[in-house]
């Protein structure tokens, strides 16, 4: 990998929005000014920093993850360890860290095999991109705005299309299954999209859907008005969509607990709802920004969340699966910033699970030479292809 200072683009995309939970955001300025960069989990030198080397003065850390400062490159020197958002760093660390560790501290993201991929033409071709549970408006989706064709289901969801809506009201159309062609009425007329976990229709009536799994917050009282169903996970204000801030009731299984926040980054005091209420009192009501589903103690084996396996592309800046990394739902990304802020010609090995192709371009926007990559590989030596890929595509057969 060529070791450069890697200035990096803000990428304003729906594939942003499905990794909110699972980076931590850096600012150059304090009170979370200036230019804005994303780390996922790993370990990152002074040229794999995108905030530059000795740029970094404010960050925002959501709930279970932890970031460690070293004033050093290589991980050497002075270190500290923060759990939560600073609007400002000291003196001491203000525009002084030249290396940086991103971690998890332990909870379960939520299922990463859940997701639902959309095109932008019939049969399940053209243009791409994958979605989590979540609200995603017009703006959140992105090129897929009015231009969504046919879609696949990945796991246990529930698919809400509004027609012509680009604020999740209005008229809708609902699937569960996969759609190989969209009938004319709704075929390019997708302006807003709600995905949510779906128990296979074991309703045994009610707000809460008769499932054990499953919190299910509205944005009326009396379980009225849209409904969003979240299972055990982090959900951040920016996965929470249209939702932050517009909550006013809530129906919660016996074996389920919510922490609610008034900010939007999982981060501060919280608020613990242990039981439903038709209407939340004052503190509450159309005050939460941003969630966490947690199992009660003594439930389903204390806490174990759904998921386990993370059934997706990863792709590494260095050999046999070492160095900065990136997962990849299937997609298009026409640069690799797009791809979690992978750094361009910097990918060296690649683990693609069965039933995946990987399309490496040596160009943005899919330009230049290509490679199809069907299996895991530990380098790219023989074929020639160390670190020069500039925008990938990923199918799921």
């Amino acid at each position: 990998m060529k070791r450069t200072i890697l200035t990096a683009v803000l990428v304003l995309s729906s594939l942003l929005v499905l990794t909110a939970q699972n980076y931590v955001t850096l600012h150059e300025d304090c009170s979370y000014g200036g230019k804005t960069f994303y780390l996922e989990p790993g370990s990152y030198r002074d040229y794999q920093m995108k905030i530059g080397n000795d740029k970094l003065s404010s960050f925002q850390v959501p709930y279970g993850f932890k970031i460690t400062l070293y004033e050093n490159n290589n991980f050497g020197g002075r270190s500290q360890t923060f759990t939560s958002s600073v609007t400002c760093l000291d003196a001491q660390w203000n525009d002084m860290a030249s290396s940086i560790v991103v971690e998890g501290t332990g909870y379960n993201q939520g299922n990463q095999n859940d997701y639902v991929t959309f095109y932008n033409d019939t049969y399940h071709r053209g243009y791409s991109q994958s979605l989590r549970p979540g609200v995603y408006s017009g703006a959140q989706l992105g090129q897929l705005k009015y231009n969504i064709s046919s879609f696949q289901v990945s796991g246990s969801l529930r698919v809400r299309l509004y027609i012509n809506n680009e604020n999740n009201s209005g008229y809708s159309a609902t699937y569960t299954t996969s759609q190989s062609y969209l009938p004319s009425s709704e075929n390019d007329k997708i302006g807003s999209v709600t995905i949510e976990y779906y128990n296979g229709g074991n309703n045994n009536g009610g707000g809460g859907y008769g499932n054990q799994s499953y919190a299910t917050f509205y944005t009326e009282c009396n379980s009225n008005g849209n409904a969003l169903r979240l299972m055990p996970g982090y959900y951040s204000g920016e996965k929470l969509g249209l939702f932050r801030n517009n909550i006013s009731s809530v129906q919660i299984p016996s074996n389920l607990v919510i922490k609610a926040f008034s900010n939007d980054n999982l981060y501060g005091q919280s608020t613990q709802i242990t039981e439903s209420s038709n209407c939340l009192d004052y503190n509450l009501r159309n005050r939460i920004g941003s969630v966490v589903v947690e199992e009660r103690s003594g439930y389903g084996g204390g806490g174990g969340y759904p998921g386990g396996g993370n059934e997706a592309v990863i792709i590494y800046s260095d050999e046999n699966y070492r160095g900065q990394s990136a997962s990849l739902l299937p997609g298009v990304y026409s640069t690799m910033s797009q791809a979690s802020g992978f750094p361009d010609n910097a990918l060296s090995s690649i683990q693609v699970p069965a039933g995946y192709r990987v399309v490496l371009y040596e160009f943005e926007n899919f330009g230049g030479k290509s490679y199809t990559v069907t299996n895991s590989k530990t380098g790219f030596l023989f074929s020639n292809w160390n670190d020069k890929a500039s925008s990938i595509k990923v199918y799921r057969e």
